[in-house]
């Protein structure tokens, strides 16, 4: 009795451990998703004029940062707080700036104003001195996310995308388009890239790189293209199929207790 009991917690210990990937996984892509659903939901509550006052301010942000030239440091190397109130003020609805969608790679990420460590776990953060993410000639939008986490996904797949392929940025009521156009693997202080460019509109997902060793930045970047409603690749339906596996670990463990129950019973009876 006391061997079956120390062989089925030993079970179900190894079976945890096997399962917390995909269970934290699931859990942290319904916490996505409920922040991006509250994100469209208020949005749509808000009245016109209010909108158009947060795009004006953004572009105006965007315009001053062009005009001052100002530069822009690793993300990973700094606790990048975001804690200049005017720029936390901007563009935010529930405390979210926005959110990106990459289909390739199958996300919806909810995007924060900073890259503080806070923001990365939670999501997307974007980089205090870089564009607002609501496009314009002459900005340059860095977003950046952790890669690797045990709990969620975030951008461990970014080095999937190709050129050519297509992500989006929400914000506001207003869905920009972006098709990439560069991939480059750089050093942290390496930023030359991440410069605003006249007369272009980019934004640059930025990781860090290689897998697990991190010692370097892999940046993403998209160049502004029109956004058609009928191309946009649909996000496939993941929490259904982490659902699933879910479902069958349960099923696993189920069918294990019921196994340990029927032998302890039946060694019970061979003892009477």
């Amino acid at each position: 009795m006391k061997r079956n009991i120390i062989f089925g917690c030993i079970f179900l210990v190894g079976l945890s451990i096997f399962l917390y990937p995909t269970v934290s996984n699931w859990l942290a892509t319904r916490a996505h998703y409920s922040e991006v659903s509250t994100y469209d939901k208020k949005v749509k509550e808000l009245q016109r004029e209010e909108i158009k006052r947060k795009e004006k301010e953004a572009k105006e942000y965007n315009e001053k940062l062009q005009k001052e030239r100002q530069t822009v440091t690793d993300p990973f190397s700094s606790d990048g707080s975001g804690n200049s109130s005017s720029y936390v003020d901007m563009l935010n609805v529930g405390e979210v700036m926005g959110y990106v969608e990459i289909p390739k790679i199958n996300v919806k990420l909810p995007i924060y104003h900073g890259t503080s460590e806070d923001v990365l776990n939670r999501g997307v953060g974007h980089i205090e001195n870089s564009s607002l993410p609501v496009g314009g000639d002459g900005t340059h939008s860095i977003l950046t996310g952790h890669r690797g986490l045990p709990s969620a996904v975030l951008f461990t797949d970014l080095d999937k995308l190709k050129e050519e392929d297509i992500f989006y940025i929400h914000s506001l009521d207003k869905v920009l388009a972006y098709k990439v156009d560069q991939i480059k693997v750089v050093l942290p202080e390496e930023t030359d890239d991440l410069t605003v460019a006249e007369n272009q509109d980019y934004v640059t997902l930025i990781t860090c790189t290689p897998y697990g060793v991190n010692t370097h930045r892999l940046l993403v970047r998209g160049h502004r293209v029109p956004y058609d409603q009928k191309e946009k690749e649909e996000i496939k339906e993941v929490v259904g199929v982490d659902k699933r596996m879910i479902g069958a670990g349960a099923i696993i463990v189920g069918a294990f207790l019921i196994a340990l129950y029927r032998r302890t019973k039946r060694k019970t009876i061979e003892k009477i």
